[in-house]
């Protein structure tokens, strides 16, 4: 069963937020069946308080991102580990009592905003939310920025979470002729990323008076289908898939 907590301080300057805030919660209540509590947390004595800190550092690093504040980023925890509420709200996402996702957060290069995962949950749903959430897009985009030639060598790295006119796209490169890649990143790959990715690189050309062959397009990911394989053909979009590769074999 999916729950959520909002953990909050009376009077706080970001009090003007909680009136949508409460209204997602509603939405998600009716919707998916998902009740939610608030929790002042002036009133809470000291070990309440360690235990909300203990339950954001439970959550998974690869989901939860950062929860220290940096950076001009507000996140959970305040720089020095103590509970940020003075500063921002903190909602909590709970699977049969145990934490297992925290808004706001920082995941690679991207920051979480609450209200936004709010409504994302409203949309899908907390098990769609949680099964594509963090668990592919968000660090790849972080790698890729790092290392983009893990693509193709002599890869350059342009921008994440660019606005391309038509969309954002997750990741802009530029291969080694100069060309623009459009940088689909997807856990489950379907024929919508292939429209999502022509879409995106029709903005890009558009928005940059290119000419079409100046731009391609690429989606990475974990899982796809033929019906997207033959789609990905079909519209000149590059299909790659995440796989792993053992190196070293253990002794035992």
């Amino acid at each position: 069963m999916y729950e959520l907590t909002l953990y909050l301080e009376e009077n706080a300057p970001y009090m003007n937020r909680l009136k949508n805030i409460m209204i997602l919660l509603e939405k998600i209540r009716e919707k998916w069946k998902v009740n939610f509590s608030i929790v002042k947390t002036g009133a809470l004595s000291l070990s309440q308080v360690e235990k909300i800190k203990n339950d954001i550092r439970a959550i998974p690093p690869q989901l939860r991102g950062k929860i220290v504040s940096a950076r001009n980023k507000v996140l959970p925890l305040s720089k020095s580990k103590n509970l940020n509420t003075t500063n921002t709200p903190i909602l909590i996402l709970y699977y049969n009592k145990q934490p297992i996702n925290v808004y706001p957060h920082m995941l690679g290069v991207t920051y979480f905003e609450m209200e936004q995962q709010l409504a994302d949950i409203f949309e899908n749903g907390p098990e769609t939310h949680m099964s594509v959430k963090g668990l592919l897009e968000d660090p790849m985009q972080k790698i890729l920025a790092d290392n983009p030639s893990i693509l193709e060598k002599g890869m350059k790295f342009k921008s994440v979470n660019e606005d391309v006119g038509f969309g954002i796209a997750d990741v802009l490169l530029q291969d080694p002729s100069g060309k623009i890649v459009v940088v689909e990143i997807e856990t489950n790959a379907t024929e919508m990323a292939v429209a999502q990715v022509s879409r995106l690189a029709a903005g890009y050309t558009s928005q940059n008076k290119l000419s079409d062959e100046y731009v391609r397009k690429i989606i990475l990911c974990q899982r796809f289908d033929e019906k997207t394989a033959k789609a990905c053909q079909g519209a000149n979009v590059e299909l790659y898939q995440l796989t792993a590769e053992k190196i070293c074999k253990s002794n035992r």
